[in-house]
C-alpha cells in the first residue's frame, strides 16, 4: 500500500514537471503566434521550429495521463474524462483553441500565396503547438487535480469500482454515478 502510494506521489510529480514544460510551450508558441502577425520571424531573436518538436516531449505523458484518466469511461466521454480535474476556463479555453487554430490554419492557406514568408509559416504552424501544448498541459492538471482527490470508490462488498461505473462489475451492486 505504501509502494502504491509513493509511486502514484510519484507520478504527480512528474505529471506537475511536464505540465510546467508544456505551459511554458504554450507561452512560447503564443509568442511565436503573434509575432507571426506581426512580421517577426524569430521572436526575441530564437528560432522558434523547436517547439515543434518539444509537443512531443510533454504530449507523451499527457496521452499516458489521458488514457489513466479516461479508463471505464465510454471512448465517446473520453475528452470529458480527461478534463474532468482542470477548471472549467481551461476547458473552455481549450475548446476555443480548438475553433482558432482552424480558422487561423484556414487563413494561412487562404492568404498564404505568393507572398508567403518565415512569419507566416511560424504563424500558421504555431496555431496547432497552441492547442497540443494547452491540451498538455489541461490533461496534465486534471491528472494532478483527480490524483489527489479522487478516492477509491468500492461496492459494499469491498470491490473497487471504476468512476464511470454505476455497478460493482464483479457483483453487480448499485453504487451510483461519481461523474
Amino acid at each position: 500500500m505504501l509502494v502504491a502510494l509513493e509511486r502514484k506521489l510519484n507520478m504527480v510529480g512528474l505529471a506537475n514537471v511536464f505540465s510546467l514544460l508544456a505551459l511554458l510551450g504554450f507561452i512560447a508558441s503564443l509568442a511565436a503566434h503573434i509575432a507571426g502577425y506581426a512580421g517577426i520571424e524569430r521572436p526575441f531573436g530564437i528560432n522558434p521550429w523547436p517547439l515543434h518538436v518539444g509537443i512531443f516531449v510533454v504530449w507523451f505523458p499527457a496521452v499516458l495521463a489521458s488514457m489513466k484518466l479516461s479508463k471505464g469511461f465510454p471512448q465517446k466521454d473520453m475528452w470529458k474524462a480527461a478534463l474532468r480535474g482542470c477548471q472549467k476556463w481551461m476547458r473552455h479555453a481549450l475548446y476555443g483553441l480548438f475553433g482558432y487554430a482552424f480558422l487561423s490554419f484556414f487563413a494561412f492557406f487562404v492568404l498564404a500565396g505568393d507572398g508567403e514568408n518565415e512569419a507566416s509559416t511560424v504563424r500558421g504552424f504555431s496555431g496547432h503547438w497552441l492547442i497540443f501544448y494547452f491540451a498538455a498541459f489541461a490533461i496534465l492538471r486534471s491528472y494532478v487535480s483527480v490524483s489527489r482527490s479522487d478516492t477509491i470508490r468500492r461496492c459494499k462488498y469491498l470491490h473497487v469500482v471504476e468512476p464511470a461505473h454505476a455497478h460493482c462489475p464483479e457483483c453487480g451492486e448499485y453504487v451510483g454515478r461519481q461523474y
